[in-house]
């Protein structure tokens, strides 16, 4: 089986068509991803000098050693015959030997009308590998298509597993967009603000979201997905208040013990 490689600019527009052929808007979102991001710890599987596949993975800022699965495709002329498995399972290598802890993965569950489920051979490729269902976005890419993110262990930490401090940091929300790939699916950027001593600073509000929710459903958005640690206790009253339902967590996301917590609101009971 050959080796995978690093990923170089001349290799972007072989590696689109493979992804367009699966998936228009995945081939516009790597597209972008690649420019936006750059190429560091992207690599392509060459066969016979051609470039049949296409893997990476992205680093995950303020975590102990989390990484996200990108972009991993074969040309469809090459699938099934196990170059996938094959491909990922070199990157998994990469990645234990760097002492990575833990990566992840975003599937969808579409149904092509025609093709079926386009990414079922995906979802077993990457149960095979290890890889377990962690947490299930209902309606997020569109409605009927669901976000599956799986999740493997990489390195077993040796540390003493220590008590996990609650944090109460002032959290402001400082912008929404539409999530990519999906139709009407909606999130809050948010950032931590410094606490200033007798100005009685607090976290976002429950009118602070029901102004997000109304901008999102005035922007033509059908539902609101957000995701915080799960050491931040004063999140949860606002976020109940307003109707958001907590749907599961990523385990140990952020280090041992800090997991991530995510969270939906659909905007069909908003006039």
């Amino acid at each position: 089986m050959p080796e995978i490689r690093p990923m170089y600019k001349g290799d972007i527009h072989h590696i689109i068509r493979i992804i367009d052929a699966y998936d228009d808007d995945d081939a516009e979102a790597a597209e972008e991803d690649y420019e936006a991001s750059g190429l560091e710890d992207q690599f392509v599987l060459e066969v016979n000098d051609k470039v049949i596949g296409v893997t990476g993975f992205r680093r995950v800022e303020a975590t102990d050693k989390t990484a996200w699965l990108s972009w991993t495709y074969v040309d469809k002329a090459h699938a099934g015959q196990g170059y996938g498995k094959a491909m990922l399972g070199q990157l998994l290598d990469k990645l234990k030997e760097e002492q990575a802890g833990k990566i992840f993965v975003k599937v969808s569950n579409y149904e092509d009308p025609e093709d079926g489920k386009i990414y079922e051979r995906a979802h077993k490729m990457y149960q095979s590998l290890g890889f377990e269902l962690e947490l299930t976005n209902k309606d997020f890419y569109d409605e009927g298509e669901d976000q599956l993110i799986y999740g493997k262990v990489l390195t077993q930490s040796t540390e003493e597993e220590l008590e996990v401090l609650e944090e109460k940091p002032v959290i402001r929300f400082n912008g929404m967009y539409e999530i990519a790939e999906s139709e009407g699916a909606y999130t809050f950027s948010w950032i931590v603000e410094e606490k200033k001593a007798f100005f009685g600073k607090r976290s976002f509000s429950v009118d602070d979201l029901r102004i997000g929710l109304q901008a999102v459903k005035n922007d033509g958005g059908r539902k609101v997905f957000l995701t915080f640690p799960s050491n931040l206790p004063l999140i949860h009253q606002p976020l109940q208040a307003v109707g958001f339902k907590y749907i599961g967590n990523l385990t140990d996301y952020y280090e041992k013990g800090v997991h991530e917590m995510h969270f939906s609101h659909s905007l069909d009971t908003i006039e």
